[in-house]
């Protein structure tokens, strides 16, 4: 130990690098020029003797001050001094190593300003470990954001994972630390090892890596930054002038890892060039023109969604530099690439962004709001500016450095909603009360923003299913500012309402319509993605029916997608299905691409409602829908007919226009591996008035099926041939019409003539039997009257003498002699009384009033006659 060395030392602070407790090395190691000498001081624990060779070549064997390893030694200073190190270990092997706590950082105070306000869009440039020169000597910066660190160092292999011997300088109070470290080399690992203000040491990896050991990413390594000649420039150019809302766009949604999967299989290479390969013929053969890769940023191995590095490019099948070749080879393909970003959740790990610092930094601190339930991840915190500022710069980076075109972030409405799958109690409102995180709010219209500001032409993609209201509207207009959102609604209602057999649907046929309803209320893109179907295989398995019957439905279900209004998106999947199968199926995508792009009725007016027009879609009980998409040419009008029904259905359908339709595409046609009912002929519109049109024409479609018509106007001379049929057609129609009025009239006349010599005859055949009835009870009624007077009554009679007028019997025969009397001319009836006797009575009278006057003339009348 020398001892004037020793009392020029301050040994508080060497005490700090000794116990690793402070955060300002550079105040005690490296070369400090005291008087005319210089002190040069180091902490190698890991050697067993540090010798300092000067820029003249003079070597100087350090000091043991310490026995952890601490070395000092005091030189002559001299202008233009520099030195280096020769650390000798226990075997005598000796390394030269410069000395990292010479260089001043280069972190301004200018980049913590704006990286606190978040507002440092190229921030990757200066966290992270960036490999350069500093003074002639090639090293790599270090630097990294941990505010609540009370000590970090860089460990690494370069430093046997020894966190005492390259501990970082804070550079200011905004938390950033900052060391270069020279020697260090492409390809070594590395990690940062924080300790808390408790004591409590732990490793975290870089957040800003743009390589990592592992998917894991929990070791960190040194990357060069890239140096590739990009050769897409005219996409790019004209890029910038993409028409988002009038172009057609397909895009089929894949993982790499599916595809390195089957190339693994095949005994073919793994890397990005050969997945290059793959991809394009995939997607040419499809007939696609865009395609959204799901993370490619190293992530989980089963859940592809939780991203464990966001700067670092899967290192399995190449490098940063092989994935943008992956790229550029599209680009001249024109495919666009979209990326997956996860911008709203990271894993929860004992590693990585969680609890990075020791304390709650990417996160948010309160578990009401920093984590989804239910799950292992967690929420950034978007009210922390540096945290917003990691995202914005990770989707710049990937947006310039690999000319990705577009993104798409996974479902925002977790963050956009405070009380999202949380109950009562379980949350904590905005300032305001609310359930609005405003926070996230503002992030994504900041991020949409900065997207547009660099290029319009990129693509911004979300899902949302909490029916957050204007996301694709511009955020001058009070919008998030995407310019797409997925339907997920459109997607689970068709899909519920395919699974339902044929003889069901009819009683679930809005949950097809109803799409219709809000497609107007934002932009959207129709998804069939990995998170509804998972490829192939899975969506025929969610069908009915047998093997044929599941076929028809999956066609059917895809031909609606295509036709109904939305840009349009098919998750890839593994087929898992024959060869033939496989080809048809293929065969038919590329004709639905082919028919989707060769017409714009399908993509031009997607988003305003001149676009789309029911024909009939209250045909519950049948189970059909029609209706036309439209352009801004009358000419390019499609109509669409489909039959969800499991039986074959002739139907009158109404068209806008005279002319022929002629089918362009049927689900049922053999190439597909359907049964062949088909419309192969043009078919001529007819002047027969249908669902409230003028004009309709016959369709006949196999059972599951869609056919989509194109309408072909008349020339000038067949348009004056069938005016003059039609004229002519409705002069027969006039002049049927009036005969078989004429005719009617007639008849109607001919009609009422017999109604009324049926209502005489029928009235008089009603008064005559209503006469023979009254006759008939009149009788009864005197036969009742008289049937009064009994047999007592008779004899009665016979012992007075009293005739039936009165009179004495026998005065008259004194003065005449007995005649017989005069027969009366009234019909008689015999009546038969109980005793048995037959008596001769008169017919019934209808008084007794009139039987007296009669009794009397007759009296008068025998008087006469004797006379």
């Amino acid at each position: 130990m020398n001892n004037r060395l020793y009392k020029l030392m301050n040994w508080p602070e060497i005490e700090e690098i000794i116990y690793s407790d402070g955060h300002d090395p550079h105040r005690i190691l490296g070369a400090h020029k005291v008087g005319n000498s210089v002190l040069i001081q180091t902490f190698r624990p890991d050697y067993a003797e540090v010798k300092v060779v000067s820029s003249d070549g003079k070597t100087y064997k350090m000091d043991l001050e310490d026995d952890a390893g601490f070395y000092a030694a005091l030189l002559p200073y001299k202008a233009g001094f520099s030195y280096h190190y020769v650390l000798v270990d226990q075997t005598g092997k000796e390394t030269v190593s410069h000395d990292p706590y010479v260089y001043e950082p280069l972190i301004t105070r200018e980049d913590c300003i704006k990286f606190s306000s978040g507002m440092h869009d190229t921030i990757y440039d200066k966290l992270g470990a960036h490999m350069m020169k500093r003074d002639g000597v090639e090293g790599v910066n270090f630097a990294v954001w941990a505010p609540d660190a009370a000590r970090v160092s860089v460990i690494g292999d370069f430093n046997n994972w020894d966190g005492r011997i390259h501990q970082m300088r804070r550079v200011d109070e905004s938390g950033i630390y900052e060391l270069f470290i020279p020697d260090v080399t492409e390809g070594q690992e590395y990690q940062f090892e924080c300790k808390t203000r408790g004591g409590e040491i732990f490793l975290r990896p870089d957040p800003y890596a743009t390589r990592t050991k592992d998917y894991k990413a929990e070791v960190s390594v040194v990357a060069a930054a890239p140096s590739y000649k990009w050769d897409d420039k005219a996409w790019m150019t004209q890029r910038k002038t993409y028409d988002k809302t009038g172009s057609a766009l397909s895009i089929v949604e894949l993982s790499l890892d599916g595809f390195a999967q089957t190339a693994f299989e095949d005994n073919e290479d793994v890397t990005y060039a050969a997945l290059a390969a793959r991809v394009i013929h995939y997607v040419k053969a499809n007939g696609f023109n865009a395609i959204e890769l799901l993370p490619v940023c190293e992530h989980d191995e089963i859940h592809k969604f939780d991203v464990n590095s966001f700067y670092a490019i899967k290192g399995e099948y190449g490098t940063a530099a092989d994935f943008m070749d992956f790229i550029n080879a599209c680009h001249k393909e024109g495919i666009r690439v979209i990326l997956d970003w996860t911008a709203t959740y990271f894993p929860k790990r004992d590693y990585g962004l969680s609890y990075f610092d020791g304390h709650a930094l990417y996160e948010y601190e309160d578990p009401g709001k920093g984590t989804q339930p239910g799950t292992h991840r967690l929420i950034f915190d978007y009210g922390r500016k540096q945290v917003t500022n990691f995202l914005y710069a990770n989707a710049l980076y990937l947006l310039k450095e690999f000319h990705i075109d577009g993104l798409r972030i996974t479902d925002i409405s977790k963050v956009l909603y405070l009380d999202y799958d949380r109950k009562p109690g379980e949350w904590t409102p905005n300032i305001y009360g609310g359930y609005e995180n405003l926070e996230a709010v503002e992030f994504m219209r900041e991020l949409t923003q900065k997207v547009n500001q660099l290029d319009q032409g990129i693509l911004l993609i979300t899902k949302e299913t909490a029916c957050w209201p204007h996301l694709t509207d511009t955020v001058e207009e009070g919008g998030l500012g995407f310019d797409y959102k997925w339907n997920n609604g459109w997607s689970h209602d068709c899909l519920e309402y395919m699974k339902y057999d044929p003889i069901f649907r009819g009683q679930h046929h809005n949950e097809l319509t109803f799409s219709m309803m809000y497609s107007y209320t934002e932009k959207f893109i129709l998804a069939l993605s990995h998170e509804d179907v998972g490829g192939y295989p899975f969506l025929k398995e969610m069908m009915p029916g047998d093997d044929d019957q599941k076929e028809s439905n999956v066609r059917l279900i895809l031909a609606y997608m295509m036709v109904h209004p939305g840009k349009k998106m098919l998750y890839h999947g593994r087929n898992a299905v024959s060869m033939e199968r496989g080809l048809q199926m293929e065969n038919f995508i590329y004709k639905l691409n082919m028919m989707y792009f060769d017409h714009p009725a399908l993509y031009e007016l997607d988003d305003v409602t001149d676009g789309f027009e029911w024909i009939n879609s209250m045909a519950a009980d049948l189970c059909m829908l029609a209706f036309v998409r439209k352009s801004s040419k009358d000419e390019e009008e499609l109509l669409v007919v489909m039959n969800m029904a499991g039986v074959e259905r002739e139907f009158r359908v109404g068209v806008n226009h005279d002319g022929r339709y002629e089918e362009i595409l049927n689900t049922d046609a053999k190439d597909f591996g359907g049964s062949g009912v088909v419309n192969d002929r043009k078919i001529e519109a007819e002047l027969i008035e249908a669902d409230g049109r003028k004009y309709s024409v016959p369709v006949k479609l196999a059972p599951l099926s869609l056919a989509v018509f194109s309408y072909i106007p008349y020339t000038d001379k067949e348009k004056k041939i069938r005016k003059i049929r039609e004229e002519a057609h409705e002069k027969k129609i006039a002049e049927q019409e009036k005969s078989r009025s004429l005719l009617l009239s007639k008849h109607e006349k001919e009609e009422a003539r017999m109604l009324a010599e049926l209502k005489a005859k029928y009235e008089k055949e009603l008064a005559q039997q209503q006469k023979a009835i009254e006759e008939k009870y009149d009788k009864i009624e005197e036969e009742r009257i008289f049937a009064i007077v009994s047999d007592a009554a008779i004899e009665k009679l016979a012992e007075t003498g009293t005739n039936e007028d009165g009179s004495k019997k026998g005065a008259s025969d004194k003065k005449a002699p007995k005649k017989a009397v005069k027969k009366v001319t009234k019909k008689s009836t015999i009546t038969k009384f109980p005793e048995g006797k037959d008596v001769k009575k008169p017919a019934a009278k209808k008084s007794t009033s009139k039987k007296t006057s009669s009794s009397k003339s007759s009296k008068k009348k025998d008087t006469g006659d004797k006379a």
